[in-house]
């Protein structure tokens, strides 16, 4: 059920899950917006993450900048596919002589699998199981992610994006308040410019991974809460290599952005809006891939809008939807027989 924008691509994915790896790079490089507060910390920590790093790749100097760990990326964007794959049914199957059952059928058969749950009970049969990868379990195995990313960093110095906010509690009965905890906040508006890297996907797993970045929504610490991050898709890239690192992606940005500001006599970062930030991304990809050992086809403008108007099309159809995600996980349960 490959899309029809993806058609033309069809070179640079595998016709089938690859037991070996072929080196077929699908490079999704995106900008990710908080929309309200955010906390990027790991668990139980007050303070949120901070690296010290080179402001850019031609300013040196160094900066403060917040940092978002892969896995705050990656384990929300496996939640939401993992719920996307439940809500259709696709949860419980099971694997018999070669087939691959749904629902009731599929209870009535040994060793069925009714769901799939991060991190310590993966069915590892499942298309998210099989494309961003499981640790060690017993009896199976372990598998590697076919979806890499790595840190990413904020565009602005983390003071500038920062703030501290106390909670207050209220007591009924005595009619006083008092602070119950104080938390160090990601503003709204902060951007963190990010390449999610497949590698070796089918056509179909690849759209699942872009439906699954343009789905999820909540990021960070507390994120039934506050923590809303749109993701803005920037360019999709075939390629044969790696392209860059984020903290590069982000460097090169920053460049770009202080020269164009010093150019009009502004000097510092206060403020950014995305419709700035894209002026000069296409010269910052352009400038960032020019130099890399293999081919790349950069995706933008028309054809990259189309492929997003075609998944959209397809999460926003119950029955294709339903269609697709039993085609997906078909595929992945009879690989691992």
């Amino acid at each position: 059920m490959t899309l029809n924008a993806l058609q033309p691509y069809q070179r640079y994915f595998v016709s089938d899950i690859p037991r070996t790896p072929t080196n077929r790079y699908a490079s999704i490089i995106l900008m990710r917006e908080t929309k309200s507060y955010a906390i990027f910390t790991t668990e139980g920590g007050e303070q949120q993450d901070v690296e010290q790093v080179p402001a850019g790749l031609a300013n040196s100097q160094p900066v403060a900048r917040l940092v978002m760990f892969k896995r705050k990326q990656v384990a929300p964007e496996r939640r939401t596919g993992k719920a996307l794959l439940r809500q259709y049914g696709v949860f419980p199957f099971a694997v018999q002589n070669g087939r691959v059952l749904y629902g009731d059928e599929a209870r009535n058969v040994n060793g069925h699998i009714e769901d799939c749950h991060l991190t310590a009970n993966l069915c590892t049969r499942c298309p998210d199981c099989l494309i961003y990868g499981y640790a060690a379990v017993e009896g199976e195995g372990a598998r590697r992610a076919r979806v890499m990313t790595d840190t990413c960093f904020t565009i602005r110095p983390y003071e500038t994006i920062q703030k501290q906010i106390k909670f207050n509690v209220i007591d009924e009965a005595e009619q006083t308040s008092g602070t119950i905890t104080e938390y160090d906040y990601t503003v709204p508006g902060v951007f963190l410019p990010s390449v999610e890297t497949t590698v070796d996907l089918t056509a179909d797993e690849f759209t699942y991974v872009l439906g699954n970045i343009l789905r999820t929504t909540r990021y960070g610490k507390e994120g039934s809460r506050q923590g809303f991050v749109r993701n803005h898709i920037l360019a999709i890239a075939f390629s044969d290599v790696e392209l860059f690192a984020n903290l590069e992606f982000t460097q090169a940005l920053y460049d770009a952005l202080l020269d164009a500001r010093k150019g009009a006599g502004i000097e510092a970062l206060d403020s950014l809006t995305l419709g700035e930030l894209n002026q000069h991304v296409p010269a910052v990809l352009k400038k960032l891939t020019s130099g890399l050992t293999g081919r790349c086809e950069l995706i933008t403008g028309d054809a990259l809008a189309q492929i997003i108007r075609d998944v959209q099309a397809l999460n926003q159809d119950e029955a294709r939807l339903a269609e697709f995600l039993r085609e997906l996980n078909t595929r992945a349960a009879s690989f691992s027989v």
